[in-house]
């Protein structure tokens, strides 16, 4: 075993997207060191000159930038392997392309600078004149023939008989060329079992390598799939009799480049125990976010020491025996856990982020904007912060060992990772985080990167310095929106959300004094946000993890409802079950919030929950109660609440809320406790929806009350997440703050939407549809229309599309069309909270303020608006509150409503009876020569509104009637900058109209206001080919639900 190299364990930089910058590799090569790893593969997929343009030598920068590097990874003791993908275009016959290869993995300090000796033909046997990279100190390579098309070229079918004979060519003449380096590694096109033709023991491909490769060149392997749900010694002894050797493990378990909704946070778990015995080396291909891989790194770690333990402490035939023991009995005493070695990491990275939060530069809360006024800073370094003291983190090798560990018994060490996950999706899936944005570190050393096509829209949602202050009227957009999810890897506007906690108090119509939300946004920032222009209107502990399921109707068991006196013994505890089936859910306000923090989700029911696919029916029959004071007591790691955080927005975040925030975002085949726990919930209301339908049936009643108890604690774990998105903004570095906000962004806005969906469910669902309605049974979301798609055992990851967001945005009625509503998240994260919800009787009033403060005019028109002061708001909302408030929902913060949207199921109807009984009694209460007396600032808006009133109104085409029979609209005040606000306010109104029958949507604006075209252009909407009579500026649009 003394001849034998080290088992190479550490980590590959081998995905598709923004590579690392050179500062963000030196941080990682510390963590290497600190957790007793030792190897790193530079593979970036997008770094030009490792792929697309590898014939290419470095320029003199560039050069010294990868010799600092090296320098750096050595000075921490961890292996440089240097890779290049020369497959994409490479002529395996070519002597200039064989030459160039090798010129490039021997290139010194400069283009030019190897003698032109070292370019000539020359005896395979004789010494390299050029040292490996000996300029660059680099002694490590691998070659990569991955993701590549398999078919050759003429000129190389003509020279050899298979692809795995040139590939096996190329690969051993660059070997002899380098000297026969300890670690040379050689990635096959056939990188893991799914690709291998029929199987790997019978694939040619995989034959010829191992019978052509010179024993010296370690071969790469993924394992069963792409992304390898586990790996087992059986499997590896398959692949060992393949090629003749030891395969190198390319772990892609925590890739995330296919699906740019996705991060994933949880512990490096389903490889079996005495692995490592079968193995030259693993390699781990992380997340694309170098901060989103601290606990499976760490974890990584964790799992290598235990197994160079279980080494140290057996010979080799029994390290064989302990491997076979691994397979087919599982865990052994002492072997690796996973839940063990998530609890270590969680601790060490809750110290290392709250130290990330005292770095210099850091700002107090972040950047914040007033509400009412233009942008401003708020001042304060992280030294102003409360922190609590820094545990000293943990370490997971032994005590007194060596920083690589005991060589592992009888295994040839491997290195190098293979194959990066699926090629990136060319609409621009690729996971350039935040939409391009990336931890601001130095940038300046990073190497060319291909010009790879961002995921976010380019266009924005109409703002209201544009439409509205332009016309001089507040903007409130008559717009059908398509639900849309956040395509994740973007940016986009900002503000964190607080979910409606349900209570049996209404809203009294007090609002918070305004706060400014904590976030710096440029003014062109307001274009992301809808406003509304004027415009004719048209008519938990951890537990284990659970695995992803592909039904949508799993029924979790039922807890024990709490006794009355518990109830009254905890501030947390939730409504009895007589209080649940009193009435429908109302939310709390944000000031009612402060005063009744939500109780955390146990794992208890987590864990005790069935994943499996269920029916509705089934679902249905499942009994349902609440968790009772003691559960919501028993965990340690309760959130802030609200009144806490708002007290103390920077303190450093929670151990809960770091735990909360890893079972969100935690295995590729697998949610987190309270991820599963969010999802059951959620499938057992939807499925379970017709028990608070209307009309309401004596046999519902016990139904309904168990409804409303589990509507609750979804609400309760619906402001959880939204409270953890705020705190995250204020507390977090500026590095993990851009990694992992983007993620955490779109599961607020989700949240947010889904949350205010369940209250409006709440007697709001249609029975009994109308007859005269046309466009088919209302319940069809319930079973197919958001359905998950089934997918098969052998399914890669990227089938679940979006991962958690994904699955909560299938189980909405417009879950099939929400990708059609994307915007980035923001550039500047912001803490605000929101809250989502139903309309309640006070609010009318609140909302005819808010359209009256939208608009900038002059103080003659002000006098108007003052002796008139409901004239916008009827203008803009006044019918649909009056004729269809129960399709309104209303968006609030700290200063009350800030934000609506309005529809009309039925628009047919609704128009007649706007036309035939509300505006006669809005022309009595608004006489028709209303003006200023004179041009003003404001004056166009009172025009436009008494000409609604007093015009005869064109008449909306029956064909547009049929075919999108509702009506929408959207109007948000100025002060609101976070599109996921907007986003969320229009997944919420089609997924009601949605819910109860509807097909499709129309809205109106005027053809010349390229903000609202282009923003309804995004969620789908089409310019409908008619005209409106007398109204030839504006212009239908419309979109099927």
């Amino acid at each position: 075993m003394a001849g034998r190299p080290r088992f190479l364990c550490g980590v590959v930089e081998g995905f598709y997207g923004r590579p690392w910058s050179m500062e963000q590799r030196k941080l990682l090569f510390q963590w290497l060191e600190r957790w007793g790893l030792n190897c790193y593969m530079y593979a970036p997929k997008d770094e030009l000159k490792h792929r697309l343009l590898w014939r290419e030598p470095y320029t003199e920068h560039e050069a010294a930038c990868m010799r600092s590097l090296i320098e750096a990874a050595h000075g921490q003791g961890v292996e440089f392997v240097f890779a290049i993908s020369a497959g994409q275009d490479m002529v395996f016959s070519s002597a200039g392309d064989r030459l160039l290869l090798q010129q490039k993995l021997r290139q010194g300090h400069v283009r030019g600078s190897l003698p032109f000796f070292s370019l000539l033909p020359r005896d395979p046997s004789s010494p390299c004149p050029c040292p490996q990279v000996a300029a660059m100190g680099c002694h490590s390579f691998a070659l990569l023939f991955d993701d590549i098309d398999p078919c050759m070229c003429q000129a190389d079918r003509d020279v050899f008989p298979s692809l795995a004979q040139a590939q096996a060519s190329v690969a051993n003449e660059v070997y002899r060329e380098l000297g026969q380096p300890s670690v040379f590694l050689f990635c096959p096109t056939e990188y893991c079992s799914s690709l291998c033709s029929p199987s790997p023991s019978q694939s040619c491909y995989l034959l010829t390598l191992g019978q052509e490769l010179l024993p010296g060149i370690g071969v790469i392997w993924t394992g069963p799939k792409v992304v390898s749900q586990e790996l087992s010694a059986t499997m590896l002894e398959e692949v060992e009799g393949v090629l003749q050797r030891r395969p190198v493990i390319w772990d892609n378990l925590y890739a995330n480049d296919y699906d740019c909704r996705r991060v994933f946070l949880g512990p490096y778990t389903g490889r079996a125990h005495g692995l490592v015995p079968r193995l030259r080396g693993l390699l781990l291909n992380p997340n694309c976010e170098l901060q989103a891989n601290f606990i499976p790194i760490h974890t990584l770690s964790s799992w290598f020491q235990s197994e160079l333990r279980s080494c140290a402490h057996a010979d080799h035939t029994g390290m064989e025996a302990a491997a076979a023991l691994g397979d087919s009995q599982g865990s052994q005493e002492g072997s690796y856990s996973p839940q063990e070695a998530l609890e270590l990491a969680l601790l060490d990275w809750v110290a290392e982020i709250n130290q990330q939060a005292l770095e210099p530069g850091r700002t107090s809360g972040h950047p914040s904007i007033s509400l009412k006024g233009g942008t401003r800073l708020q001042s304060g370094t992280a030294g102003e912060q409360e922190v609590t003291p820094d545990p000293q983190p943990h370490n997971p090798l032994p005590s007194g060992a060596d920083q690589h560990g005991p060589e592992p018994c009888g295994m040839a060490p491997g290195e190098g990772r293979r194959k990066v996950t699926s090629e990136p999706e060319k609409d621009g899936g690729s996971r350039i985080s935040a939409g391009g944005q990336q931890s601001p570190t130095g940038d300046g050393d990073q190497l060319p990167m291909g010009n790879r096509e961002s995921c976010e829209p380019s266009s924005a949602l109409p703002s209201a310095a544009g439409s509205a202050q332009s016309a001089g009227t507040p903007v409130a957009t008559e717009t059908l929106h398509s639900s849309g999810p956040a395509m994740r890897c973007s940016n986009g506007a900002n503000a964190s959300q607080n979910l409606p906690l349900p209570t049996r108090d209404a809203r009294t119509g007090d609002g918070s004094p305004p706060q400014p939300p904590s976030s710096t946004q440029p003014e062109a920032s307001r274009a992301d946000v809808p406003q509304t222009p004027p415009g004719p209107e048209a008519c938990t502990s951890p537990g284990p993890p659970a695995p992803l399921t592909d039904g949508a109707g799993a029924s979790p068991g039922p807890p024990a409802p709490p006794t009355s006196e518990e109830a009254g013994s905890s501030p947390m505890a939730l409504l009895t079950l007589e209080e649940a089936g009193s009435g429908p859910l109302v939310p709390l306000t944000p000031k009612e919030a402060r005063s009744s923090p939500p109780a955390p989700v146990t794992p208890k029911e987590a864990r005790s929950s069935p994943t499996a696919p269920v029916t509705p029916e089934e679902a249905r029959s499942s009994p349902m109660t609440l968790l009772t004071p003691e559960e919501a007591g028993s965990v340690p790691t309760a959130l802030l609440t609200l009144e806490e955080a708002r007290s103390s927005p920077t303190a450093p975040l929670t151990l809960g809320e770091v735990r909360m925030l890893v079972e969100l975002f935690y295995l590729p085949y697998h949610h987190g406790p309270q991820a599963q726990h969010l999802l059951e919930h959620f499938r057992w209301l939807r499925a379970n929806s017709l028990s608070v339908a209307v009309p309401a049936t004596a046999t519902d009643a016990s139904r309904g009350t168990q409804w409303r108890g589990r509507a609750q604690s979804f609400q309760l774990l619906c402001a959880q997440i939204c409270r953890l998105h705020s705190h995250f903004v204020s507390s977090a570095g500026r590095a993990l703050l851009y990694d992992l906000h983007p993620y955490l962004w779109d599961i607020r806005n989700m949240l947010l939407a889904a949350s205010a969906f369940i209250l409006w469910l709440d007697g709001h669902l249609l029975c009994d549809p109308d007859p005269k309605v046309t466009w088919g049974s209302c319940f069809g979301w319930c079973q197919s229309i958001a359905a998950p798609i089934l997918l098969g055992g052998d399914a890669e990851p990227w089938t679940h599309r979006g991962g958690l967001f994904g699955e909560l945005q299938a189980l909405l009625p417009v879950g099939n069309s929400c990708d059609l509503f994307y915007h980035p998240p923001p550039l500047f994260p912001s803490s605000q909270l929101y809250l989502l919800r139903p309309l309640l009787p006070p609010d009318k009033g609140e909302l005819y303020r808010m359209c009256r403060e939208s608009l900038d005019c002059d103080p003659k028109v002000a006098d108007v608006l003052a002796a008139h002061p409901d004239l916008l708001g009827d203008r803009l909302l006044g019918s649909f509150l009056s004729l269809s408030p129960e399709y309104t929902f209303v968006l609030e913060d700290e200063g009350g409503p800030c934000g609506y949207a309005a529809g009309a199921l039925c628009a047919e109807g609704f128009l007649r009876q706007r036309d035939s009984n509300w505006l006669p009694a809005v022309r009595q209460k608004y006489p028709q020569d209303l003006s200023a007396g004179g041009p003003a600032l404001g004056q166009d808006a009172l025009e436009e509104a008494l000409l609604f009133f007093h015009a005869e109104l064109p008449a909306v085409p029956l064909p547009v009637l049929r075919r999108f029979p509702s009506l929408v609209q959207l109007g948000t005040a100025p002060r609101v900058l976070d599109v996921g606000a907007s986003r969320s306010l229009a997944i919420c109104l089609l997924s009601a109209l949605r819910a109860n029958g509807s097909r499709g949507v129309f809205c109106q604006v005027s053809a010349t206001d390229r903000q609202q075209l282009s923003f309804y252009g995004k969620l789908g909407f089409v310019a409908l080919p008619v005209a409106l009579g007398s109204s030839p500026s504006a212009q239908l649009l419309g979109r099927l639900l």
